[in-house]
């Protein structure tokens, strides 16, 4: 049995089924809405296999896309033939985009926030965006909340599910395996149920409370923050699932 950190955006074999676990479009819908329609300058940071790049670019957009995992970039690549306008696509993390560009808006989607587990990273990455973008411009992200403990669902018996790839069909679920303040650990177990592979990978991520993304915020620059708690745009609260921020640079 093969076990990787992150192993999702590193393995191939891993990387097909990332798109077929991730179906949901509730997020991409809200912050097209957010955008608007006029054209705009926007950053697409973590961008993982392209989709919501892709989607922003057919919409009119210019679109710089940044993900640090080459195979997922590598699965973003092809998809450029599906775009009516091109897409600058980087290998990297937000202080490496080009420090001449300027943006109207910066986007991290996919619970990508959660993956800087350290205050330099949240930091380091709050700061190289807001230096970014234009006066007035909005960074836009998302966090779960810790109120709502969603780990406690992160277990085989509420997590499992199967999903069809190619020839074979694959079983996946989530093992929460410790909490050390703010980060969770968990493993996630693919098991390929007719060539009888599997794999596991481990991950971490950061579990901040509004008032510390608040915070952070402040700190980077950022001004007013439009706080939102679920995809219907719905005002945030302290049981809210989800901390939506579009923070104004």
């Amino acid at each position: 049995m093969s076990s990787v950190e992150n192993a999702q955006y590193t393995d191939p074999l891993l990387i097909d089924l990332y798109d077929l676990q991730n179906t949901g479009v509730d997020d991409y819908y809200f912050y097209e809405q957010c955008i608007g329609i006029e054209p705009m300058r926007i950053a697409d940071i973590g961008c993982g296999t392209g989709v919501f790049a892709i989607r922003l670019a057919n919409l009119g957009h210019m679109v710089t896309a940044i993900e640090p995992a080459s195979e997922m970039l590598k699965v973003a690549l092809t998809r450029q033939g599906s775009c009516n306008h091109n897409v600058q696509w980087l290998q990297g993390v937000a202080k490496q985009l080009p420090i001449d560009i300027h943006l109207d808006v910066a986007v991290m989607t996919g619970h990508a926030f959660q993956c800087l587990l350290t205050d330099e990273d949240v930091q380091e990455t709050l700061r190289a965006l807001h230096d970014r973008l234009y006066p007035g411009g909005r960074m836009m992200f998302e966090s779960r909340n810790p109120e709502s403990e969603p780990w406690l669902r992160w277990v085989p018996e509420h997590s499992r599910k199967i999903i069809p790839l190619n020839d074979d069909l694959v079983e996946i679920y989530h093992e929460t395996k410790g909490i050390n303040g703010e980060l969770l650990s968990f493993m996630t177990h693919f098991n390929f149920l007719k060539s009888g592979l599997q794999r596991q990978s481990k991950s971490v991520l950061r579990f901040m409370s509004h008032e510390r993304i608040a915070q952070h915020l402040h700190q980077a620059g950022f001004g007013r923050v439009d706080w939102f708690g679920d995809w219907e745009g719905g005002v945030f609260m302290p049981a809210s699932k989800e901390i939506i921020a579009i923070a104004h640079a």
